[in-house]
């Protein structure tokens, strides 16, 4: 049961990240720039704050301070900016999708635990390296198929699977 409400507290903090990423991107590929960098700003505000308003319902007591909130507001959203660039460009693929997603992941591990001055979790640092890997897959395969709106499902599903499993599951 703490698993799942885990799952629940983690899909609302990333539901807005991926839209934002997703939905800037889709602006993007349509040459409407103002838009993609609004959805890739709001996407970020939003998901870090909502990271800020939730944590301490997945970890008792803990409470994001204010500067990881900042951080993560512009690292997200400049890790929006360049996977964004990423998947426009031509030479991109699924097979670069798993090599950028695990290292934008890493990148974003890294910065986090610099900015509240605390040691790399290696852990945290590998749930975000697969998820981001497995999502930037996500996109590019559903991208085709599906929808936007049912595209952030999709991969924000997978990705709080992946970040729930193995920063709060049986895998931590």
């Amino acid at each position: 049961m703490r698993l799942l409400q885990t799952f629940f507290w983690e899909f609302i903090q990333n539901l807005p990240l991926v839209g934002g990423f997703l939905l800037g991107l889709d602006f993007w590929r349509q040459e409407k720039l103002g838009w993609a960098i609004t959805c890739m700003v709001a996407g970020s505000v939003i998901g870090s704050l909502m990271i800020w308003a939730t944590e301490s319902r997945i970890v008792k007591g803990h409470r994001e301070p204010m500067q990881e909130v900042v951080v993560n507001i512009l690292a997200m959203g400049s890790l929006m900016f360049l996977l964004t660039v990423y998947m426009s460009s031509k030479w991109s693929g699924w097979w670069s999708d798993l090599l950028v997603g695990s290292v934008g992941g890493i990148a974003l591990g890294v910065i986090q635990s610099l900015a509240v001055k605390s040691p790399v979790s290696v852990g945290h640092c590998m749930a975000f390296a697969l998820s981001f890997a497995l999502g930037l897959v996500g996109i590019r395969v559903l991208a085709s198929t599906v929808s936007v709106g049912a595209n952030i499902l999709v991969v924000t599903t997978v990705v709080t699977a992946v970040i729930t499993v193995i920063d709060y599951g049986p895998l931590r």
